[in-house]
């Protein structure tokens, strides 16, 4: 195997082993996502999301994962809200997380 196939092959194996699949539950994101949408997930990046980008995030204060679009960004904090402002919790509710709380960014949606 050649060089740049070695490479190619690390790079595929690092890649992969960051993505994660996520199933959308509740309609705070509509009408971008809705329930039963699934989300390729990369959970590889270690700075915080720019503002517009759609996020999973753990929930601050519960055991459960939201998704979200990031809405303000700080030198380290960033706030998330719903693209629904009436359902759902975001950052309203439990203010500005930072990078522990962001499980990753989302790349691919597709609906049910």
């Amino acid at each position: 195997m050649n060089q740049l196939a070695r490479y190619a092959q690390q790079a595929w194996r690092r890649t992969v082993g960051r993505l994660r699949v996520v199933r959308v539950s509740g309609e705070s994101m509509a009408p971008t996502l809705r329930s039963g949408d699934w989300l390729l997930v990369d959970s590889g990046s270690g700075s915080l999301p720019d503002t517009g980008e759609l996020v999973v995030v753990r929930h601050p204060r519960q055991s459960h994962l939201l998704v979200k679009r990031v809405r303000s960004r700080g030198r380290e904090t960033f706030a998330v809200g719903s693209d629904d402002p009436c359902a759902g919790q975001d950052s309203r509710h439990f203010g500005s997380l930072d990078a522990s709380h962001l499980v990753g960014r989302v790349l691919w949606a597709r609906g049910v």
